[in-house]
């Protein structure tokens, strides 16, 4: 029987390693918390649901996985933490491989979300929010027109209802965007300012970061939440990794 490896997230990465892997011969089965993740994995097997550590370990029991591998997004402290607790609740290995963060020229970078509004207030609007739909609230208490730019999914939507954002101030698109994209959306919400993550190449930062040169527009950044110090950025090494483990 194939040996296993439980993979944590639908993002672009988690979809490489799962692809990479099953070509060496692993049973990959994904974790995803949403239908939309799913949809767009390339995964064979997939389980669906938001989950803490209890419900990712009892997926990781009935998947027969030999190992979780974390591959939720850099912003996704909670999963992270999560799943390397589900991972000691079963006693099996963990190992987590995320995105490099993208070189961010012109970038106002910013530690917090409660900083990035607050920075917004000094510089004032309009904005485009690329940020997804959490954490939307206190960009709208600031007062300053916001456009926020989300999934078109109806929790997205409703999350944009519930922070008092209008449909007229919400873009709801699926990615990956060009930077001519970006550059429309940022027209459309007459933006001066874009509010973004640092998502890496992956999350299409590069084409965001020359939409707002282009236009003129200022960047606020969030930055990363600090990785763990195990964490892994080339796939070769999660491969290698992976396929050093014992058999049990």
């Amino acid at each position: 029987m194939k040996r296993c490896v439980y993979i944590i997230g639908g993002t672009t990465e988690a979809n490489r390693a799962a692809a990479r892997l099953e070509a060496e011969g692993w049973r990959v089965v994904m974790s995803v918390a949403t239908a939309l993740g799913a949809g767009l994995s390339q995964a064979a097997l997939i389980q669906t649901g938001p989950k803490d550590a209890a419900a990712m370990a009892a997926g990781a029991v009935a998947a027969g996985a030999d190992a979780i591998l974390d591959c939720s997004h850099p912003y996704a402290v909670r999963a992270t933490a999560e799943s390397r607790r589900a991972a000691g609740l079963v006693k099996i290995p963990y190992l987590r491989y995320t995105r490099p963060a993208a070189a961010t020229p012109g970038a106002d970078k910013v530690g917090s979300w409660r900083d990035a509004a607050g920075r917004l207030a000094e510089a004032g609007g309009p904005a485009l929010l690329a940020i997804g739909s959490r954490n939307l609230n206190c960009f709208v208490a600031t007062g300053v027109d916001v456009t926020a730019r989300v999934l078109p999914m109806p929790e997205s939507l409703a999350a944009c209802a519930a922070a008092g954002i209008g449909p007229g101030n919400i873009i709801a698109a699926q990615p990956p965007f060009s930077t001519d994209f970006n550059r429309a959306c940022l027209r459309r919400a007459r933006a001066r300012v874009l509010v973004t993550k640092d998502s890496g190449a992956e999350g299409g930062l590069p084409e965001k970061l020359a939409a707002a040169e282009a236009e003129g527009a200022l960047v606020l950044m969030i930055v990363r939440p600090p990785e763990p110090e195990d964490t892994l950025y080339d796939l070769d090494g999660v491969a290698r990794m992976l396929a050093g483990l014992p058999v049990p």
